[in-house]
């Protein structure tokens, strides 16, 4: 990886699964550096087909809070408002096709949010297929973005998956009142996946993602994913020939043959 991508994020091998950590300080915010940072890793981590899983957490006290004033100021200087608006929306359109990849992938990619969680860090989160948090009551998850700038989350396509994690009512309200919310609220609501203790957060994420690995290895992830994700879009009839088709060649290709093997020797005998 680019010496510039490992300053901003730390990755660990483990057994089946990958420990991403952004380490941007000072809150992860969304520059062209920690873009191209996070797409190495999903490019490398996808191409590695003994990974079948990867942990995103941050090594600071904020897991990410989006955009990155510093970067816009420059613009500005530069550029100007009109300016500032098209280098804008050129960042944004690399943010959106790295959260596109990161579900489309092929890994499982679980977001264990330990710090606050603003803007496009939510959008990256909500992109994630799992979302784990710190339950811990200051903690602000949200996106402020209508307040802040009377525009949309869309840098990442945050209207889109945050509305298919709480529905489409839901999200037109917390996309509009724009303001950020505790964990448990955040649980209540649909847009994180299991409250964790602050201090087991990581390794229940990284528990999940080795017993994933281990039990459906990079081929069933990736069939359950597409018949999930895809297949929830698509008409029931073809839904269910997608669900067939992914079920046959994951059993063929995955863990089947030989799990089955040990269940029929195992308990086959004694009926």
């Amino acid at each position: 990886m680019p010496e510039t991508s490992r300053n901003i994020l730390d990755i660990r091998n483990n057994a089946g699964f990958q420990t991403w950590t952004m380490t941007f300080a000072p809150a992860n915010a969304f520059d062209p550096q920690l873009l191209s940072g996070l797409r190495d890793a999903i490019d490398q981590a996808a191409a590695n087909e003994s990974v079948a899983a990867v942990v995103l957490t941050s090594g600071l006290r904020i897991f990410s809070a989006g955009g990155d004033a510093k970067w816009m100021g420059q613009q500005l200087a530069e550029h100007g408002p009109q300016g500032l608006v098209i280098q804008f929306n050129r960042i944004m359109n690399q943010f959106r096709e790295l959260c596109l990849e990161i579900r489309r992938s092929p890994l499982l990619v679980i977001a264990a949010l330990n710090g606050h969680t603003l803007g496009g860090g939510f959008e990256l989160a909500a992109a994630c297929d799992i979302r784990f948090v710190a339950n811990v009551e200051r903690l602000q998850i949200g996106v402020p973005e209508m307040d802040l700038f009377g525009a949309m989350p869309s840098g990442g396509g945050g209207t889109q998956f945050i509305t298919r994690l709480m529905g489409p009512s839901r999200a037109l309200q917390f996309i509009l009142d724009a303001k950020p919310i505790n964990p448990k609220r955040a649980y209540e609501s649909g847009l994180v996946d299991r409250l964790c203790d602050p201090t087991n957060l990581l390794t229940d994420a990284e528990a999940f993602a080795g017993e994933v690995a281990k039990k459906a290895g990079r081929i069933g992830v990736a069939a359950c994913k597409r018949a999930i994700f895809s297949g929830w879009e698509m008409p029931l009839s073809q839904a269910m020939e997608l669900d067939g088709a992914l079920h046959w060649d994951a059993m063929r290709r995955g863990n089947f043959p030989k799990r089955a093997e040990s269940f029929a020797k195992r308990f086959g005998a004694s009926r």
